[in-house]
């Protein structure tokens, strides 16, 4: 048996190479397992979200990531279209600004409402390769590739793993704990106990990815990532290159895997492509691989077993339709939130509180994220991707003043789905309010939500604003230490030595930021001092007025809470 592990990661996708490679980021060892020897062939994922990108740049994977996706300068427009073929337009296009341009626009408005880093295009092919690549260089990363879960048994003081080996031998890893990253279908989740109601919405599709060096054909009606089209079917831009993803919505009481069975891909995309009107041929070089997926929607009541050694993350916590980009990010940031927790429960300063946590805070967004997809689909692609049938296709190809109305009406409709991939009030804007480790401020009323715009705020439970310094450069993220940051404006720093103080006997990790003359980045702010946790996000800041003692017992207490210590 192998013995003497702290951390045991099942599954190697993208979720579990980026929670073993944010441990050995904070200097914890973690083993790693996985029943394939290869990354997915599959595209999946395609966009890496602001909240994401942020991420990657405080654990340093920024210029990697990036240096293996779109280049930035490419827009991300989406087009909603009647087809290629014989008399098709384009109804509507949703306009998405390029990252660089994204980039020197926020910059210039500064103003704690945009995110520090913008999307990137990248699919999940490209990304777990290069993530395999960044964990086996990691020494900290035990990475064991070709071993397949089989069961667990939780004990009061580790969890026990039985594993086949890649000679298919049976053999077992002790571990203090076990995070359980291996996907919809996890056998983690099941061995653990821990059930997860599943829902469908009524949405599948089956997809072809293809390589095709006609891009100036594929782009006749302008440019984009994805084009959409009223038959039901869709295109994806994966590269700016040669490679493309076609998918193709199959109706929801469909069987999906005959529909898959009986694919023609080639046939299937001129036909598709033409959209309402005659099939449109150009030359297909390669068929990569053809795959199904449905919109399967779960969420496990709890991200911790019962014993609390085993956690789940990614989609064994909770599956999400890709429809609005919510499932690998969700992901990313589960083990994000995760990690510094566990970290701080093995040595010795963080509470049990800690990773129960976890799991409300990361349930929460996942409660919400399911919200979004929901409205999403039947908000923005199911009428989409049913107008033929609903609508007609004679209709909607017609040439009469009539059928100019209905497509009227439809680019109006259409454009009132812009919200769909610019989520920032979802994708950066989800609270923790309500988690136990975060101190509530009752003086004021929780800030406004909104679907699209960012609220910028300290509020306690809210990621803490992305703001430039009055160098225009420095982002006071670039300010935050690995582990607690405390973050004073005042001109003595006094309170921000208490926390050090506090901190010191407490054993708790924490840095100093003391910037009374940035005064720009205060108002933002919100408040004199705020403590930010290691995952960006804010933990309690000074309330207002005379209400708070401020002595050394007060900081304490605040400590005590944020590290799931409180008595």
């Amino acid at each position: 048996m192998d013995t003497d592990i702290d951390i045991l990661i099942v599954g190697g996708g993208p979720v579990g190479m980026m929670a073993a490679y944010m441990f050995a980021h904070l200097g914890q060892r973690c083993t790693l397992i996985e029943q394939s020897t290869t990354t997915t062939i599959y595209p999946k994922m395609e966009l890496s979200n602001h909240r994401t990108m942020e991420i990657h740049r405080q654990i340093g994977l920024l210029e990697r990531v990036r240096a293996k996706a779109v280049p930035e300068q490419f827009d991300l427009d989406e087009i909603i279209s009647t087809g290629y073929g014989e008399h098709g337009k384009a109804i509507h296009t949703w306009t998405r600004e390029s990252p660089a341009a994204l980039r020197q626009k926020w910059a210039k408005i500064n103003n704690g409402a945009y995110p520090l880093e913008p999307y990137m295009r990248q699919n999940q092919i490209t990304f777990e390769a290069l993530m395999k690549s960044v964990v086996q260089s990691e020494p900290l990363i035990d990475d064991r590739w070709g071993f397949t879960f089989k069961s667990l048994k939780e004990e009061d003081e580790a969890v026990i793993a039985t594993v086949i080996d890649p000679a298919g031998k049976e053999i077992q890893i002790k571990s203090k704990y076990l995070i359980g990253c291996d996907g919809g279908g996890s056998g983690v989740r099941k061995s653990a106990g821990i059930i997860s109601p599943r829902d469908t919405l009524p949405f599948q599709a089956v997809s072809v990815h293809f390589k095709s060096k006609e891009a100036s054909k594929l782009l006749q009606q302008g440019h984009y990532w994805h084009m959409m089209f009223l038959n039901g079917a869709a295109l994806i831009n994966q590269d700016e290159g040669e490679t493309w993803t076609f998918l193709q919505s199959v109706p929801p009481d469909a069987d999906l895997s005959a529909a898959l069975e009986a694919l023609e891909p080639r046939t299937a995309i001129y036909q598709s492509l033409g959209g309402l009107g005659q099939p449109f041929n150009f030359h297909i070089d390669e068929i990569l691989t053809q795959y199904k997926w449905k919109s399967d929607l779960a969420i496990a009541e709890s991200f911790r077993s019962a014993k609390g050694r085993v956690l789940l993350a990614g989609d064994a916590a909770h599956q999400l339709s890709p429809v609005g980009g919510h499932g690998m990010n969700s992901g990313i940031q589960d083990v994000y939130g995760l990690s510094w927790k566990l970290v701080a429960v093995l040595r010795g300063y963080g509470g049990d509180a800690l990773l129960d946590s976890y799991s409300f805070e990361r349930r929460k967004t996942a409660q919400l994220n399911r919200k979004m997809v929901e409205k999403a689909t039947h908000e923005v692609a199911l009428p989409i991707f049913t107008a033929a049938i609903t609508i007609g296709a004679e209709r909607l190809m017609a040439e009469d003043e009539e059928a100019q109305k209905i497509r009227e009406g439809l680019k109006a409709q259409f454009a009132e789905g812009h919200w769909l991939h610019g989520q920032n009030g979802i994708y950066i804007g989800y609270r923790y309010n309500g988690s136990p480790i975060i101190v509530p401020d009752q003086a004021v009323p929780e800030p406004a939500e909104s679907v699209t715009e960012l609220i910028p705020t300290t509020w306690p439970g809210s990621r803490a604003p992305h703001v430039f310094l009055k160098d225009g450069k420095t982002s006071i993220f670039d300010l935050y230490g690995s582990g607690f940051t405390i973050v004073d404006f005042t001109p003595t720093g006094s309170t921000a030595d208490q926390f050090l103080a506090a901190a010191k006997s407490l054993d708790i990790p924490i840095s100093k930021v003391h910037i009374p003359e940035e005064k720009h980045c205060r108002d933002v702010w919100e408040r004199d001092v705020v403590l930010v946790r290691p995952d960006g996000f804010v933990a309690w800041r000074v309330p207002t007025g005379n209400s708070w003692p401020g002595d050394l017992d007060a900081v304490t207490d605040v400590l005590r809470t944020a590290v799931g210590k409180s008595s």
